[in-house]
C-alpha cells in the first residue's frame, strides 16, 4: 500500500508502514478478533466472580465448585493481559504507521500511536462490564445480595467510560477505514509518476530490523521538475542506491499537498547497495538458525554477496535462504503433513474420550464435563489451523489467523480441564487405587490433557518450521515477494501466485 507522503518527510516523527490491500485487510481482521478476544476474556474473568469472591481464599480451596471459577477467573486475566498487545501491533498497520521511539543512539521501535490505543481501552471497558452484569446476575440467582448490589455497583461506575471509550474507537476505526479508502483513491484515480533517487543516505539506525535511510528524490509534477527529501525504513537487504525508482500517485486538484501525496517503493528490478559483510539475526532468527547457516557455508561456500544478501532480512526470506533449493511436491507436503499430526492426534483423542467419559466414568460433576469439552473444543480449532496450514489454505495465510494463539488457547485449556479431572475421584484418583476399573475414556482423556505439553512444545518447533515449508516448492524472487507484500496493487499477490505458486499474506509478515 502505497503512504502519504507526510509520513516520509524527515520532519515526521512516524514510521510508515506499507502493506499490500490484501495484507491491511488481514491485519484489519486480527484487529477485530484481537479487540473481541480481549473483550471476552475479561468478560469470562470478571463473570467467575459471581461464584467465587478472592478474598475467601480458605472457600477457594476446599470447594471445587469454587476453584474451578477461580482457575478460569486467572486463565481469562492472564489471557487478556497477554493479548492485549496484540491490538496495538495489529492496528499499527490499519493505520499505516507507528510512532517512532529510540531505545538508543542506534535502535529504536515503533509505538501504537495513541489514537489506537483507544481500541484496546474499549475493549477492556466492554468486557469489564459485561462481566460484572453476569456475574451480579448469578449472585442474584443464588440469592447472595451483597455481592450483587457490589457488582451493580461496579457496573454502573463502569457505564459511562465504556460508552464514551467505544465511541472513540469506533471513530478511530471508521477514520482508519476512510484514510485507507483515501490512498486507494489517489492510487486508483489520481495522476502518477516516476520519482528518481539521487542521493541517498545510511543513517546507522535500526528499528525493528529496519535501517533508517534518507534519500532525495527528483520527480515531475504537472510538468514541473520537483524534488523531495525523505525517511523511509527498509531491510538493509534492500537498501537503496541512485538510480532507484519509486512510484508517486498525487491528487491533480492538490498536486503539492504532501497528504495528497503517495510514494512507493520499487523492488523488483532495482539495484540495491550491500551494507553488510555478514548476516545479522533477525528478532526470530535463533542460534539453531544461526549454526544452520554456518553449516551451510562450510557445505558450499557462500560467496560474499550471498552473506550480504542475508543481513537483517524478513524472517520468511531468512527461512527460505536456508534452503538448499526448491523442495519436490511430495516431500513438501509430507513435511507439511507430519507437522500437522500431534495437534490433529490430540484432537481426536480429547473428542473421543470426553465423548465416552458420561458413558464409562460414573460420578463425573458437571463442570468437569464441562473443562473437557472446553478443552475438546479448543484442542479441535488448533487441529483446524494446521489443517489449514497443510493445504496452504489461502484465507488461513491471508487472515492473520496464527498457531501461537490457538496453541496458547489449548495450553490454558489444559490447566482448566487437568484441575478439573483430578479433583473428580472416579477419573484420576480411583483408577489409580484400583477402586474403580480403568476404561477406554480414562485413557484417552488422559492422553489428550498431557499431550497438552506436547503441543506447547510443539509449538517452537511447529512455528519454526512452518515458513521454511508453506511455499518450500514453489521458490519465487525475494524482490517479487516484497513487492507483493508491500505494494498497492490488490492484485499483486495473486499473480505472485499465478507466477510462481507461491502464497502470500500476513502468515509470512508476523
Amino acid at each position: 500500500m502505497a503512504y502519504p507522503m507526510s509520513r516520509a518527510v524527515l520532519a515526521a516523527r512516524t514510521v510508515p508502514l506499507p502493506t499490500s490491500p490484501v495484507v491491511w485487510s488481514g491485519y484489519a481482521h486480527k484487529t477485530v478478533r484481537a479487540c473481541l478476544l480481549v473483550a471476552l476474556l475479561w468478560a469470562t474473568a470478571v463473570a467467575m466472580l459471581g461464584f467465587f469472591s478472592p478474598l475467601e481464599f480458605r472457600r477457594i480451596f476446599e470447594d471445587v465448585a469454587h476453584f474451578v471459577p477461580a482457575l478460569l477467573f486467572v486463565i481469562g486475566l492472564v489471557g487478556a493481559l497477554a493479548l492485549g498487545h496484540e491490538i496495538g501491533h495489529a492496528f499499527k498497520h490499519v493505520l499505516g504507521y507507528g510512532n517512532l521511539k529510540r531505545a538508543s543512539e542506534h535502535h529504536g521501535h515503533t509505538g501504537v500511536p495513541p489514537r489506537g490505543r483507544r481500541l484496546l481501552h474499549a475493549s477492556v471497558l466492554v468486557g469489564l462490564l459485561v462481566g460484572s452484569v453476569v456475574a451480579a446476575a448469578i449472585r442474584a440467582a443464588s440469592a447472595e445480595w451483597l455481592g450483587f448490589l457490589l457488582l451493580v455497583g461496579i457496573a454502573v461506575v463502569l457505564l459511562l467510560p465504556t460508552l464514551k471509550f467505544t465511541r472513540l474507537a469506533l471513530i478511530v476505526w471508521r477514520q482508519a477505514q476512510n484514510e485507507h479508502r483515501q490512498q486507494q483513491d489517489i492510487v486508483a484515480g489520481g495522476e502518477r509518476t516516476i520519482a528518481t533517487v539521487v542521493a541517498v543516505t545510511n543513517e546507522q539506525f535500526i528499528v525493528e530490523n529496519k535501517a533508517m535511510f534518507h534519500v532525495e528524490l527528483e520527480y515531475t509534477v504537472g510538468g514541473q521538475p520537483e524534488t523531495a527529501q525523505i525517511r523511509f525504513f527498509d531491510y538493509p537487504v534492500w537498501a537503496p542506491a541512485a538510480g532507484n525508482e519509486f512510484d508517486v500517485w498525487f491528487d491533480p486538484e492538490r498536486p503539492f499537498v504532501e497528504d495528497f501525496t503517495m510514494i512507493e517503493r520499487r523492488y523488483v528490478g532495482q539495484h540495491f547497495v550491500q551494507l553488510a559483510e555478514e548476516p545479522v539475526p533477525g528478532p526470530h532468527f535463533g542460534e539453531a538458525d544461526a549454526s544452520l547457516l554456518r553449516e551451510m557455508e562450510s557445505e558450499r561456500a557462500l560467496s560474499d554477496t550471498e552473506l550480504a544478501s542475508m543481513a537483517r532480512i524478513p524472517q520468511w526470506m531468512a527461512d527460505e535462504a536456508h534452503s538448499s533449493g526448491p523442495a519436490t511436491p511430495q516431500a513438501a507436503r509430507r513435511t507439511r503433513f507430519l507437522i500437522c499430526i500431534p495437534p490433529n492426534l490430540i484432537a481426536l483423542l480429547s473428542l473421543f474420550g470426553t465423548l465416552l467419559v458420561p458413558v464409562m466414568i460414573e460420578d463425573v460433576p458437571w463442570w468437569t464435563l464441562a473443562a473437557l469439552w472446553v478443552y475438546t473444543v479448543l484442542t479441535l480449532i488448533n487441529a483446524a489451523m494446521y489443517w489449514q496450514f497443510m493445504v496452504r489454505s489461502r484465507w488461513f495465510i491471508r487472515s492473520g489467523v496464527s498457531f501461537g494463539a490457538t496453541e496458547a488457547a489449548v495450553f490454558a485449556g489444559f490447566f482448566a480441564a487437568g484441575f478439573a479431572m483430578i479433583t473428580t475421584r472416579s477419573m484420576v484418583l480411583g483408577p489409580l487405587n484400583r477402586e474403580v476399573e480403568w476404561t477406554a475414556a480414562h485413557v484417552l482423556t488422559w492422553a489428550a490433557v498431557i499431550g497438552a505439553l506436547l503441543v506447547f512444545e510443539w509449538a517452537f518447533t511447529s512455528n519454526s518450521w512452518a515458513l521454511k515449508h508453506l511455499n518450500a516448492e514453489f521458490p519465487a524472487p525475494p524482490a517479487a515477494i516484497q513487492e507483493a507484500l508491500t505494494g498497492h496493487d490488490p492484485d499483486g499477490i495473486d499473480q505472485l501466485e499465478r507466477d510462481y505458486g507461491y502464497r502470500a499474506g500476513v502468515f509470512l509478515c508476523d
